[in-house]
Protein backbone atom coordinates (compact mmCIF):
# COMPACT_ATOMS: atom_id res chain seq x y z
CA UNK A 1 0.00 0.00 0.00
CA UNK A 2 2.95 1.80 0.49
CA UNK A 3 4.60 1.64 -2.82
CA UNK A 4 1.01 2.33 -4.38
CA UNK A 5 0.80 5.60 -2.35
CA UNK A 6 4.46 6.69 -3.15
CA UNK A 7 3.83 6.33 -7.08
CA UNK A 8 0.24 8.12 -6.43
CA UNK A 9 2.71 11.24 -5.02
CA UNK A 10 5.50 10.91 -8.15
CA UNK A 11 2.45 10.82 -10.37
CA UNK A 12 1.35 14.42 -8.81
CA UNK A 13 4.53 15.32 -8.81
CA UNK A 14 5.29 14.71 -12.39
CA UNK A 15 2.15 15.53 -13.93
CA UNK A 16 0.26 17.62 -11.55
CA UNK A 17 -2.75 17.08 -9.03
CA UNK A 18 -5.45 15.89 -11.11
CA UNK A 19 -2.74 13.13 -13.07
CA UNK A 20 -2.37 12.44 -8.83
CA UNK A 21 -6.20 12.11 -8.12
CA UNK A 22 -6.89 10.02 -10.88
CA UNK A 23 -4.67 7.83 -10.04
CA UNK A 24 -5.33 7.25 -6.31
CA UNK A 25 -8.90 6.59 -7.69
CA UNK A 26 -7.71 3.84 -10.01
CA UNK A 27 -5.60 2.76 -7.69
CA UNK A 28 -8.63 2.02 -5.07
CA UNK A 29 -10.40 -0.01 -7.56
CA UNK A 30 -7.08 -2.27 -7.99
CA UNK A 31 -6.69 -2.88 -4.47
CA UNK A 32 -10.47 -3.30 -3.48
CA UNK A 33 -11.77 -4.99 -6.36
CA UNK A 34 -14.75 -2.26 -6.46
CA UNK A 35 -15.97 -1.41 -10.01
CA UNK A 36 -16.28 2.68 -8.85
CA UNK A 37 -15.04 5.25 -6.65
CA UNK A 38 -15.26 9.11 -6.50
CA UNK A 39 -13.73 11.90 -4.25
CA UNK A 40 -15.78 14.52 -2.81
CA UNK A 41 -15.37 17.34 -0.52
CA UNK A 42 -17.94 18.11 1.40
CA UNK A 43 -21.03 17.62 -1.19
CA UNK A 44 -18.56 18.38 -4.19
CA UNK A 45 -17.32 15.50 -6.33
CA UNK A 46 -13.45 16.24 -7.48
CA UNK A 47 -13.12 13.72 -9.44
CA UNK A 48 -14.60 9.91 -10.58
CA UNK A 49 -13.64 7.30 -12.35
CA UNK A 50 -15.94 3.92 -13.33
CA UNK A 51 -19.22 3.13 -12.46
CA UNK A 52 -19.79 6.18 -9.68
CA UNK A 53 -24.39 6.22 -8.45
CA UNK A 54 -25.35 9.63 -7.47
CA UNK A 55 -24.42 11.30 -4.32
CA UNK A 56 -27.18 11.35 -1.77
CA UNK A 57 -28.24 15.01 -0.83
CA UNK A 58 -27.66 14.26 2.86
CA UNK A 59 -24.26 13.35 1.93
CA UNK A 60 -21.49 13.38 4.93
CA UNK A 61 -20.62 16.07 6.99
CA UNK A 62 -16.61 15.39 6.59
CA UNK A 63 -14.34 18.11 4.30
CA UNK A 64 -13.52 15.27 1.94
CA UNK A 65 -13.75 11.34 1.61
CA UNK A 66 -12.94 8.33 -0.58
CA UNK A 67 -15.90 6.01 -1.72
CA UNK A 68 -15.89 3.11 -3.67
CA UNK A 69 -18.59 0.51 -4.99
CA UNK A 70 -19.86 -1.46 -4.24
CA UNK A 71 -19.00 -0.79 -0.47
CA UNK A 72 -15.73 -2.83 0.61
CA UNK A 73 -16.21 -6.59 2.58
CA UNK A 74 -12.97 -7.47 3.65
CA UNK A 75 -11.15 -6.16 7.16
CA UNK A 76 -8.04 -5.24 4.46
CA UNK A 77 -10.31 -3.48 1.74
CA UNK A 78 -11.79 -1.24 4.59
CA UNK A 79 -7.84 -0.62 5.71
CA UNK A 80 -7.08 0.44 1.82
CA UNK A 81 -9.80 2.66 1.58
CA UNK A 82 -9.46 4.29 4.97
CA UNK A 83 -5.59 4.55 4.39
CA UNK A 84 -6.29 6.54 0.87
CA UNK A 85 -9.03 8.54 3.01
CA UNK A 86 -6.44 9.63 5.12
CA UNK A 87 -4.13 10.59 2.09
CA UNK A 88 -6.62 12.22 -0.02
CA UNK A 89 -6.71 15.87 1.58
CA UNK A 90 -3.08 16.27 1.16
CA UNK A 91 -3.95 16.02 -2.72
CA UNK A 92 -6.84 18.06 -2.43
CA UNK A 93 -4.92 20.66 -1.08
CA UNK A 94 -2.41 20.60 -3.49
CA UNK A 95 -4.97 20.83 -5.90
CA UNK A 96 -6.35 23.67 -4.43
CA UNK A 97 -2.63 25.55 -4.44
CA UNK A 98 -2.57 24.45 -8.37
CA UNK A 99 -5.50 26.03 -8.87
CA UNK A 100 -4.84 29.28 -7.14
CA UNK A 101 -1.62 29.42 -8.56
CA UNK A 102 -3.29 28.95 -11.95
CA UNK A 103 -5.32 31.78 -11.86
CA UNK A 104 -2.82 33.91 -9.88
CA UNK A 105 -0.36 33.37 -13.00
CA UNK A 106 -3.62 34.02 -15.45
CA UNK A 107 -4.01 37.29 -13.46
CA UNK A 108 -0.37 38.14 -13.86
CA UNK A 109 -0.36 37.68 -17.90
CA UNK A 110 -3.54 39.32 -18.03
CA UNK A 111 -1.93 42.69 -16.12
CA UNK A 112 1.81 42.42 -18.15
CA UNK A 113 -0.65 42.21 -21.45
CA UNK A 114 -1.71 45.72 -20.18
CA UNK A 115 1.34 46.91 -18.64
CA UNK A 116 2.70 46.57 -22.22
CA UNK A 117 -0.09 48.22 -23.85
CA UNK A 118 0.36 51.28 -21.85
CA UNK A 119 3.37 51.71 -22.50
CA UNK A 120 2.96 50.94 -26.19
CA UNK A 121 1.00 54.25 -25.53
CA UNK A 122 2.95 55.87 -23.84
CA UNK A 123 5.67 55.74 -26.62
CA UNK A 124 3.40 56.91 -29.42
CA UNK A 125 1.94 59.81 -27.25
CA UNK A 126 5.77 60.76 -25.96
CA UNK A 127 6.80 60.86 -29.82
CA UNK A 128 3.98 62.33 -31.06
CA UNK A 129 4.59 65.05 -28.23
CA UNK A 130 7.97 65.54 -28.96
CA UNK A 131 7.46 66.27 -32.45
CA UNK A 132 5.13 68.70 -31.83
CA UNK A 133 7.42 70.22 -29.30
CA UNK A 134 10.67 70.04 -31.57
CA UNK A 135 9.04 71.46 -34.50
CA UNK A 136 7.92 75.20 -33.95
CA UNK A 137 11.13 75.36 -31.75
CA UNK A 138 13.23 74.35 -34.74
CA UNK A 139 11.38 76.86 -37.13
CA UNK A 140 12.50 80.03 -34.34
CA UNK A 141 15.72 78.50 -34.22
CA UNK A 142 16.11 78.82 -38.25
CA UNK A 143 14.73 81.87 -38.59
CA UNK A 144 17.06 83.38 -35.51
CA UNK A 145 20.13 81.64 -37.04
CA UNK A 146 19.56 83.40 -40.79
CA UNK A 147 18.93 87.03 -38.86
CA UNK A 148 21.89 86.53 -36.58
CA UNK A 149 24.31 85.22 -39.96
CA UNK A 150 22.66 88.61 -41.37
CA UNK A 151 20.14 87.39 -43.80
CA UNK A 152 17.83 89.87 -42.93
CA UNK A 153 20.39 92.68 -43.22
CA UNK A 154 22.76 94.04 -40.47
CA UNK A 155 21.50 94.32 -36.62
CA UNK A 156 22.45 96.51 -34.16
CA UNK A 157 24.63 95.54 -30.65
CA UNK A 158 21.28 95.55 -28.67
CA UNK A 159 19.38 93.14 -31.27
CA UNK A 160 22.16 90.96 -31.70
CA UNK A 161 22.44 90.04 -28.00
CA UNK A 162 18.75 89.76 -28.46
CA UNK A 163 19.02 87.14 -31.04
CA UNK A 164 22.01 85.36 -29.37
CA UNK A 165 19.66 85.37 -25.94
CA UNK A 166 16.71 83.72 -27.75
CA UNK A 167 18.71 81.05 -29.71
CA UNK A 168 20.46 80.16 -26.43
CA UNK A 169 17.17 79.60 -25.07
CA UNK A 170 15.97 77.49 -27.78
CA UNK A 171 19.28 75.33 -27.88
CA UNK A 172 18.23 75.05 -23.70
CA UNK A 173 14.91 73.70 -24.48
CA UNK A 174 15.79 71.78 -27.02
CA UNK A 175 17.99 69.54 -24.68
CA UNK A 176 15.24 69.87 -22.09
CA UNK A 177 12.62 68.11 -24.92
CA UNK A 178 14.94 65.53 -25.48
CA UNK A 179 15.86 64.99 -22.13
CA UNK A 180 12.95 64.74 -20.77
CA UNK A 181 10.65 62.95 -24.18
CA UNK A 182 13.18 61.03 -25.55
CA UNK A 183 13.06 57.29 -24.44
CA UNK A 184 14.96 56.38 -21.54
CA UNK A 185 18.07 54.61 -21.44
CA UNK A 186 19.04 51.65 -20.00
CA UNK A 187 20.56 52.62 -16.22
CA UNK A 188 23.47 51.13 -14.32
CA UNK A 189 23.39 47.97 -12.43
CA UNK A 190 25.59 49.48 -9.89
CA UNK A 191 27.69 52.03 -9.67
CA UNK A 192 30.11 50.63 -6.84
CA UNK A 193 32.66 48.79 -9.63
CA UNK A 194 32.54 51.89 -11.62
CA UNK A 195 34.01 53.93 -8.71
CA UNK A 196 36.60 51.48 -7.21
CA UNK A 197 37.62 50.77 -10.41
CA UNK A 198 38.55 54.72 -11.36
CA UNK A 199 39.83 55.49 -7.71
CA UNK A 200 41.99 52.26 -7.94
CA UNK A 201 45.28 52.33 -6.12
CA UNK A 202 48.16 53.70 -8.50
CA UNK A 203 51.89 54.91 -8.30
CA UNK A 204 52.33 58.24 -7.64
CA UNK A 205 48.49 58.38 -5.71
CA UNK A 206 47.55 58.25 -2.35
CA UNK A 207 45.13 55.19 -1.93
CA UNK A 208 42.04 56.82 -1.70
CA UNK A 209 39.32 55.81 1.01
CA UNK A 210 36.12 54.09 -0.57
CA UNK A 211 32.95 54.63 1.46
CA UNK A 212 30.53 52.37 0.00
CA UNK A 213 27.33 50.62 0.76
CA UNK A 214 28.40 46.86 1.35
CA UNK A 215 24.85 45.38 1.86
CA UNK A 216 23.56 45.83 -1.89
CA UNK A 217 24.12 47.59 -5.16
CA UNK A 218 23.68 50.77 -6.15
CA UNK A 219 21.31 50.87 -8.95
CA UNK A 220 21.46 54.26 -10.71
CA UNK A 221 20.26 55.73 -14.31
CA UNK A 222 22.13 56.77 -16.67
CA UNK A 223 24.35 54.90 -19.33
CA UNK A 224 27.70 53.57 -18.06
CA UNK A 225 29.99 55.53 -20.67
CA UNK A 226 29.04 58.95 -18.40
CA UNK A 227 29.34 57.08 -15.32
CA UNK A 228 32.43 55.98 -16.01
CA UNK A 229 33.74 58.80 -17.48
CA UNK A 230 32.53 60.84 -14.72
CA UNK A 231 34.36 58.56 -12.25
CA UNK A 232 37.35 59.33 -14.29
CA UNK A 233 37.41 63.19 -14.30
CA UNK A 234 36.75 62.82 -10.37
CA UNK A 235 40.02 60.98 -9.59
CA UNK A 236 41.96 62.86 -12.13
CA UNK A 237 41.01 66.09 -10.63
CA UNK A 238 41.90 64.61 -7.33
CA UNK A 239 45.34 63.10 -8.28
CA UNK A 240 47.61 66.28 -6.87
CA UNK A 241 45.76 65.25 -2.71
CA UNK A 242 47.43 63.79 0.03
CA UNK A 243 44.06 61.90 0.92
CA UNK A 244 41.07 61.53 -0.95
CA UNK A 245 37.61 60.09 0.53
CA UNK A 246 35.09 59.13 -1.59
CA UNK A 247 31.86 58.05 -0.11
CA UNK A 248 28.54 57.07 -1.87
CA UNK A 249 24.95 56.56 0.13
CA UNK A 250 21.51 57.88 0.22
CA UNK A 251 20.72 61.14 -0.12
CA UNK A 252 18.30 63.29 2.00
CA UNK A 253 16.34 63.58 -1.12
CA UNK A 254 13.96 60.42 -1.42
CA UNK A 255 14.73 57.66 -3.74
CA UNK A 256 18.15 59.30 -4.82
CA UNK A 257 22.21 58.49 -3.99
CA UNK A 258 24.66 60.72 -2.99
CA UNK A 259 28.31 60.52 -3.78
CA UNK A 260 30.56 63.05 -2.34
CA UNK A 261 34.18 62.74 -2.91
CA UNK A 262 36.85 65.40 -0.84
CA UNK A 263 40.18 65.87 -1.01
CA UNK A 264 42.74 67.74 1.00
CA UNK A 265 45.68 69.20 0.31
CA UNK A 266 46.84 70.07 -3.22
CA UNK A 267 43.66 68.96 -4.83
CA UNK A 268 41.97 71.61 -7.31
CA UNK A 269 39.48 71.55 -10.23
CA UNK A 270 40.34 73.42 -13.28
CA UNK A 271 37.71 75.57 -15.01
CA UNK A 272 37.20 72.99 -17.88
CA UNK A 273 37.13 69.63 -15.70
CA UNK A 274 34.28 71.84 -13.69
CA UNK A 275 32.47 72.39 -16.45
CA UNK A 276 32.78 68.44 -17.85
CA UNK A 277 31.66 67.00 -14.16
CA UNK A 278 28.48 69.81 -14.42
CA UNK A 279 27.60 68.87 -18.29
CA UNK A 280 27.41 65.12 -17.02
CA UNK A 281 25.65 65.71 -13.98
CA UNK A 282 23.10 67.40 -16.11
CA UNK A 283 23.23 64.21 -18.40
CA UNK A 284 22.54 62.34 -15.65
CA UNK A 285 19.83 63.91 -14.24
CA UNK A 286 21.73 65.09 -10.98
CA UNK A 287 22.87 68.08 -9.59
CA UNK A 288 26.25 69.42 -9.08
CA UNK A 289 27.98 71.35 -6.03
CA UNK A 290 31.80 72.07 -5.46
CA UNK A 291 33.30 73.95 -2.28
CA UNK A 292 37.13 74.70 -2.29
CA UNK A 293 37.41 76.11 1.06
CA UNK A 294 38.27 74.55 3.50
CA UNK A 295 39.38 71.84 1.09
CA UNK A 296 38.16 70.43 -1.96
CA UNK A 297 34.71 69.04 -1.85
CA UNK A 298 32.37 68.05 -5.03
CA UNK A 299 29.10 66.42 -3.81
CA UNK A 300 26.66 64.93 -6.91
CA UNK A 301 23.06 64.08 -5.85
CA UNK A 302 21.45 61.72 -8.37
CA UNK A 303 18.46 59.98 -8.85
CA UNK A 304 18.41 56.18 -8.62
CA UNK A 305 16.83 53.34 -10.62
CA UNK A 306 13.13 53.48 -10.34
CA UNK A 307 13.15 49.53 -10.36
CA UNK A 308 15.09 49.52 -7.16
CA UNK A 309 13.97 51.68 -4.24
CA UNK A 310 16.77 53.82 -2.46
CA UNK A 311 17.42 52.65 1.40
CA UNK A 312 15.96 55.97 3.31
CA UNK A 313 18.67 58.40 4.10
CA UNK A 314 19.98 58.10 7.79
Amino acid sequence: METTLTAVAEQALRGGTRAGLEALLKASLRLTGATGAALYEGRVCVMKVGNVPARRAEGTKRPSILEVWPAPLTTSQRSVVARFSAFAPALLAAHAREVAQGARQARLLEEKLRLERTVAMQDKRRSRAAHDLRTPLMVIKGYVDMMIKGTGGPLGAQAQRYLERIAKVAADQKELIDRRLSPPAPGLDDLRPVLTHAFAPRQGRAAPTLSLPAERTVPVRGARADWELLARTLAKGTVGAVAVDVHLGPAPEASHWLLRVRACPGAALTARTEAVLRQLARRLGGTLAVAVEPRLEVTLVVPGDDAFPVPAHR
